[in-house]
């Protein structure tokens, strides 16, 4: 985790930070990441990023809840939280996969850089990390959805995630992979072709979780 020195920095300063972070993992991975060059591109003192983590190790694994945390945000702005159970999660959070790597081009390929294991010693940490995170969101979600009558309430919490964990990961593996037979160009039509397999994807989750 960031020093509490980190924590008070502005929001742009601190995205500007991250953001330089990322592009410099995703380019070079963990061991050749250059931290005077994650400082030069972010405009702040080498001696800065030791001011607001303990080491590069720290600011890698805080650039992989960084990034999730502002996928989640994205999502959430578009459908608030409190009105979403799991499906309506599913079908945003994969829809917006799509559009998110037009505008997070970097950000999405750095998540699947942990997803498939890029960071070798690290990537138990970095999953971890990442898992940690999103299994207390989607606690939150199926615990919306019991309460909202959509959800299974006869299905242990922790069952219920690990199902839709791995629905999730599948689902987002399968989608980066057309996206990368597609040479990265989302059209419209190859938005409207993921719809169709997001919603087939969403049925079969109901048969299983909903009620």
């Amino acid at each position: 985790m960031p020093k509490r020195a980190f924590f008070k920095l502005d929001e742009d300063k601190k995205e500007r930070i991250m953001r330089s972070a990322i592009d410099e993992f995703h380019k070079c991975g963990f061991e050749k990441a250059n931290v005077g060059i994650i400082a030069k591109n972010a405009d702040i003192a080498k001696g800065s990023i030791y001011w607001y983590f303990e080491n590069k190790r720290e600011l890698f694994l805080y650039s992989v809840r960084w990034t999730l945390e502002l996928f989640m945000k994205k999502i959430d702005v578009k459908t608030p939280l409190k009105d979403m159970d799991v499906f309506d999660y599913f079908l945003s959070n994969s829809s917006e996969r799509a559009s998110l790597l037009k505008e997070e081009y970097t950000l999405v390929l750095f998540s699947q850089d942990v997803m498939i294991g890029k960071f070798g010693n690290l990537t138990e940490l970095a999953d971890h990390e990442m898992w940690d995170l999103a299994d207390k969101y989607m606690l939150l979600l199926i615990d919306a959805g019991k309460r909202k009558g959509t959800i299974r309430d006869d299905i242990d919490d922790d069952i219920l995630v690990l199902f839709f964990k791995g629905a999730i990961y599948k689902t987002e593996e399968f989608i980066f992979k057309k996206i990368q037979e597609h040479g990265f160009d989302i059209t419209d039509e190859f938005h409207k072709e993921l719809e169709v397999m997001i919603n087939n994807m969403v049925l079969l989750l109901k048969q299983g979780m909903g009620r």
